[in-house]
C-alpha cells in the first residue's frame, strides 16, 4: 500500500497517463461508431482506424476501471462519511445533471428537425434504472464502488470469483452497455481490494517483461476477434491487457513529452461527459451540407487525417468547454455543488480527478 500512501499528498504520473491513453481510445472508438461509418467506412484510411478500434478492445474500459479501483482502494475502508459526498453523491448528482442535459439535447434537436422524435420523462426514467447512454460510466463507478465497499469483509477471492462469472456471462450473453458494465466489475473491484496487486505490475515493468506482455496481448486479442463464442478469451485478453497499460504508463507516463495525455488522464470526466455531442453535431453538419464530407472523401490524404485530427479538435472542445464553465461560473455541470473544486488529488472519485 505504499504508492496508495504516497499518493494522498503526492500525483503519481501513470494513473494519469494510462487513463488519458484509455480516454483517447474510448473517444477514438465513439468517434467510429457515431460518427465515421456513417460518412466514410470504406475510404482511405478505414482499416488502420478499424484496426486500432479492435485492438484496443480488451484495453480501454478495463484499463480506466482498474486504475479507477486502485485509487479507490483506501477509501473502501474509511467511514461512509468521509468517502460519500465524492464517491457517492457527486457521482449520483452528475449522472442525474447528465441525463437532464441530454434529454435537453436531444429535445433541441428535435424543435430543430434535426433529430426524430423524443419522449423525455421516459428516457429520463429509463436512465435512473439503467444506463442508455455513454454516461454508462458514472453509473458503474457509483455501482463499483457501493458493491465493492459492501463486500469489503467478503473474501477477496470469492468477489474475484463473482467478477470473473459476471465477466464471462456479460461478454457471452449481453450486447452494448450491459455487456460494458458487466465485464468491467472485476477490474475494478480486485484492484480496489487489493492494490498490491497493481503495485507488483508497477515494480516489474521493465523493458523485457513489457515487451513479453505486448506480444502476449496481441495474440490474445486476436484469439478473441476471431472466436465467435468467448470462452473468457476477453477477460484474460483484458488482464493482460491492463498489465501491459500498467507497465507502458509506467515506463513512459512521467515523460515530458506524456503531459497532454497526462493532462488528459486529470479531465476524463468532462470528456466523458461531452464527446458525443461532438459528433453529433458532427453528424448534423454533414447531413446539412454533404458535400462537405464528399470533398473529404475525395482527397485522399484528408481522409487519412481526418478522423485523427476531429479525434485532436474534440478533445480539446471537451476540456475547452470545461475550463471555460469553470471560469465562468458553470463549474457545477463538473463536480457537485458545495465543494472547493480539487483537481490534485488523484484518490477524487470523479474520473477527472
Amino acid at each position: 500500500m505504499v504508492i496508495i500512501e504516497l499518493a494522498q499528498n503526492t500525483r503519481l504520473a501513470w494513473p494519469d497517463f494510462a487513463r488519458g491513453c484509455s480516454i483517447v481510445l474510448v473517444v477514438l472508438l465513439h468517434l467510429f461508431i457515431l460518427h465515421y461509418i456513417y460518412f466514410f467506412y470504406g475510404s482511405a484510411g478505414s482499416d488502420a482506424l478499424n484496426a486500432v478500434v479492435d485492438a484496443s478492445l480488451p484495453l480501454r474500459m478495463p484499463l480506466f476501471f482498474l486504475v479507477s479501483g486502485y485509487l479507490a482502494a483506501g477509501a473502501i475502508w474509511r467511514p461512509w462519511a468521509s468517502v460519500s459526498r465524492g464517491r457517492v453523491w457527486t457521482l449520483a448528482y452528475l449522472y442525474l445533471l447528465w441525463v437532464l442535459v441530454n434529454t435537453a439535447f436531444d429535445l433541441a434537436r428535435e424543435a430543430l428537425g434535426r433529430g426524430g422524435p423524443v419522449e423525455p420523462l421516459r428516457f429520463i426514467a429509463e436512465n435512473l434504472v439503467w444506463p442508455q447512454t455513454a454516461l454508462w460510466y458514472l453509473y458503474a463507478l457509483l455501482a463499483f464502488f457501493v458493491v465493492t465497499r459492501l463486500t469489503r469483509s467478503v473474501p477477496l477471492v470469492v468477489v474475484g470469483v463473482a467478477g470473473v462469472v459476471v465477466s464471462i456471462v456479460g461478454t457471452t450473453f449481453f450486447d452494448g452497455l450491459p455487456q460494458h458494465l458487466l465485464r468491467s466489475f472485476v477490474f475494478y473491484a480486485v484492484a480496489a481490494r487489493a492494490p498490491e496487486l497493481v503495485d507488483w505490475v508497477v515494480a516489474h515493468s521493465k523493458l523485457g517483461p513489457t515487451v513479453a506482455t505486448a506480444a502476449a496481448y496481441a495474440g490474445l486479442t486476436a484469439l478473441y476477434l476471431l472466436t465467435s463464442i468467448d470462452y473468457g478469451i476477453f477477460l484474460v485478453a483484458g488482464v493482460v491487457g491492463v498489465v501491459l497499460g500498467i507497465q507502458v504508463a509506467v515506463r513512459v507516463g512521467a515523460a515530458r513529452l506524456a503531459a497532454p495525455i497526462r493532462y488528459l488522464g486529470r479531465h476524463t470526466l468532462a470528456i466523458f461527459l461531452i464527446h458525443p455531442f461532438v459528433f453529433i453535431v458532427a453528424n448534423d453538419v454533414f447531413l446539412r451540407y454533404p458535400e462537405a464530407a464528399e470533398a473529404i472523401r475525395d482527397r485522399p490524404a484528408l481522409m487519412v487525417a481526418y478522423p485523427w485530427l476531429l479525434l485532436a479538435v474534440t478533445l480539446g472542445v471537451c476540456v475547452g468547454v470545461e475550463a471555460l464553465a469553470k471560469r465562468i461560473g458553470l463549474g457545477f455541470f463538473f463536480r457537485l455543488p458545495g465543494g472547493r473544486w480539487r483537481a490534485s488529488r488523484p484518490t477524487d472519485a470523479t474520473p477527472g480527478a
